[in-house]
């Protein structure tokens, strides 16, 4: 029975006193600092829970603040109503030692891939409530579970408040870092079909032997059935294979780099076909009948909903470096014409005679629903797929970029 229920995560916290400690410069203090964490997705983790943060400096009433569950759509806003507070206590001064801020009463959840804003305030009077440092680097502590990223520094003497303390100016200082420690625990996911990709490539092949092993007759394991197989498997932790964070980060950079490879071979398959349609006298823009027609104008467009700025794994190329770029300039074609590719609906209508509103020859109107409705169809459908090409020409020639807007 239990091999058929099976638990999908681990109920213990692995690394329980994982410590991110970050570099302690001691550029500033003053009255808070708000900073992005991200979790990270390299291993097969299902959420990491961060048990306290430290800091120094003054202190006094503190008071510590996290984002929502709610959608940031990469940008963390400065309103207090996107933000829930989870600790508030009064604090003696510390300015050599970090003094712990326990939040395992409300402790902060991260899934792999998310991004919480985490903002440390103190209402003390004076400058030197907290101390954080100046931006030195694109990222304030990276790890195989959470990345810490610059954010800004608060000068105002009220959480969220706008004036500073001299009364005057902007409260809010950018490109400034958290100084401290964070604490956290892992919780791991457990071996399932579903889960299979998200473990390493050695586990990957343990998992894939022993069901090898179970198809073979003269093989003990052939008196299993598969649950027992998915048991065993279930009970093993990713790392006893001996799969390492370094090793999966490299397997998913060469995935990304396969699929980029694969989205640029597309791109240009896709212009060259628009290329050959124009040397045939497919840059006329217009048509008659039942034509609809789409256009890509030299790749520039913003098709299928994008909105053009944002970028394909910016952050995977930001930590290896190994971003491809398309330094050559396009030729430019003998005329001015754009690509245009055109989506002929003539067959299709054509078979759809009952669709029409009367047998009296009119075929610019018709029944709705009806054809019309296949034309938009076909058309989104195409757009859809398009929207991958043109991802795939915005890869070649694009450049990173700050991670998370403020607003």
């Amino acid at each position: 029975m239990a091999a058929l229920n099976r638990a999908t995560k681990a109920n213990y916290v692995i690394h329980d006193h994982v410590e991110a400690e970050t570099s302690d410069r001691e550029d500033h203090t003053f009255c808070g600092i708000m900073f992005p964490v991200k979790c990270k997705d390299v291993l097969p983790i299902d959420h990491v829970v961060i048990n306290s943060v430290s800091v120094r400096g003054a202190l006094g009433p503190l008071t510590v603040w996290v984002t929502k569950d709610e959608n940031i759509n990469g940008e963390i806003s400065m309103c207090k109503k996107h933000w829930k507070k989870i600790y508030q206590k009064t604090h003696g001064r510390s300015f050599r030692a970090y003094k712990e801020l326990d939040l395992s009463s409300e402790p902060i959840v991260l899934k792999p891939g998310q991004v919480k804003g985490i903002y440390i305030h103190s209402t003390l009077r004076g400058d030197e409530a907290i101390v954080y440092d100046n931006k030195d680097k694109q990222k304030t502590h990276d790890d195989s579970f959470l990345t810490i990223l610059p954010g800004r520094a608060h000068v105002s003497e009220t959480p969220f408040g706008s004036r500073p303390i001299w009364g005057w100016g902007h409260a809010w200082r950018d490109n400034r870092e958290f100084v401290g420690q964070i604490k956290y625990g892992a919780i791991y996911r457990l071996w399932n079909p579903t889960e299979h990709l998200c473990f390493g490539t050695k586990f990957r092949s343990l998992a894939k032997n022993l069901f090898l092993l179970q198809r073979r007759i003269e093989s003990p394991f052939s008196t299993l059935p598969d649950d027992c197989i998915f048991y065993v498997l279930n009970m093993c932790r990713w790392d006893w294979m001996n799969d390492t964070a370094g090793d999966m980060k490299e397997c998913q950079r060469e995935l990304r780099r396969a699929r980029r490879r694969r989205l640029e071979r597309e791109a240009d398959d896709v212009l060259m076909e628009g290329v050959d349609g124009s040397a045939d006298g497919g840059h006329v823009v217009g048509g008659d009948g039942d034509e609809l027609w789409v256009h890509n104008h030299e790749g520039n467009g913003n098709a299928g909903g994008d909105d053009g700025d944002d970028l394909v794994d910016t952050e995977s190329d930001e930590e290896d470096g190994d971003m491809e770029q398309d330094d050559d300039d396009d030729d430019d074609d003998d005329d001015d014409y754009p690509v245009v590719h055109l989506l002929d609906v003539f067959p299709m209508t054509a078979l759809r005679r009952d669709g029409h509103r009367a047998i009296d020859g009119d075929c610019l109107h018709y029944v709705n629903p009806g054809p019309v409705d296949w034309w938009n169809r076909l058309w989104m459908a195409y757009l859809d797929e398009l929207s991958d090409v043109l991802e795939a020409q915005k890869v070649k020639n694009c450049v990173p970029k700050e991670y998370l807007h403020w607003k």
